[in-house]
């Protein structure tokens, strides 16, 4: 009995193991934050629909090009069986903190920060919601610790250095006791250079949330004011 007890103790837990796995996963895609917990899910809904029909009429352009370039239609069948049997291009991920919805991306094409680019500036497709108060892009996450916020800010900043920079910080309920708008401002100044900063006429602007499930990072080249959803098409 004393020696099965001694096993027990000195065999690692399987679950635990797990869970860090998935907690090293890097989440890509969109907070939708709303007036109320559940209409920031309306929002997120109607976000998912229309980047879905975007995706959609993206793909079907893709097809009628190939088609005009002569592919044979064996092969315009085989990438549509390949696209059934593939994973949903966003997934519904729902609550992450109060009053705040997750969508994540999950085909490596599809860039957030870009996409929004695309539909939350003024044109043609521009997304709107009766439901969605802001659209904010997590390009690329971690883990809500301060060495891997560094390793994350590293990544996806280095090749924007030495342009014009401003930092929009959004600490989320829950999340701002992890990385602070001081310690985003400390890796911004480190990697783009303290003398670029501009409020009044920056390049990029590099968005930061922080909430309790992972900091996000993204960089946008419009202007963030963009980021507020629209109730209605003006």
């Amino acid at each position: 009995m004393a020696k099965r007890l001694r096993d027990l103790k000195e065999k690692p837990p399987k679950k635990k193991t797990k869970a860090s796995k998935a907690s090293d996963d890097v989440e890509r895609g969109f907070l939708v934050t709303g007036p109320t917990c559940q209409e920031a899910l309306r929002g997120l809904k109607d976000l998912r629909l229309h980047l879905e029909v975007e995706a959609e009429e993206r793909k079907d352009t893709q097809s009628d090009h190939r088609n005009s370039e002569g592919v044979s239609v064996c092969h315009s069948l085989d990438v549509e069986l390949a696209e059934l049997h593939s994973q949903r291009r966003f997934l519904t991920v729902g609550m992450v903190c109060k009053q705040v919805a997750f969508l994540r991306a999950q085909h490596v094409d599809d860039i957030p920060s870009r996409l929004l680019s695309r539909f939350l500036v003024p044109g043609r497709d521009r997304f709107v919601s009766r439901f969605a108060d802001r659209v904010l892009p997590v390009d690329m996450s971690s883990q809500p610790r301060s060495e891997r916020f560094s390793r994350l800010a590293q990544d996806v900043l280095a090749s924007h250095a030495g342009r014009p920079w401003r930092l929009l910080y959004e600490p989320f309920r829950g999340g701002w006791n992890t990385i602070s708008k001081e310690d985003a401002f400390e890796v911004c100044r480190n990697i783009l250079g303290a003398d670029r900063q501009s409020v009044a006429d920056p390049e990029i602007t590099v968005v930061c949330t922080v909430q309790p499930r992972f900091v996000g990072l993204a960089v946008v080249t419009f202007d963030v004011d963009y980021l507020r959803v629209e109730d209605e098409i003006g």
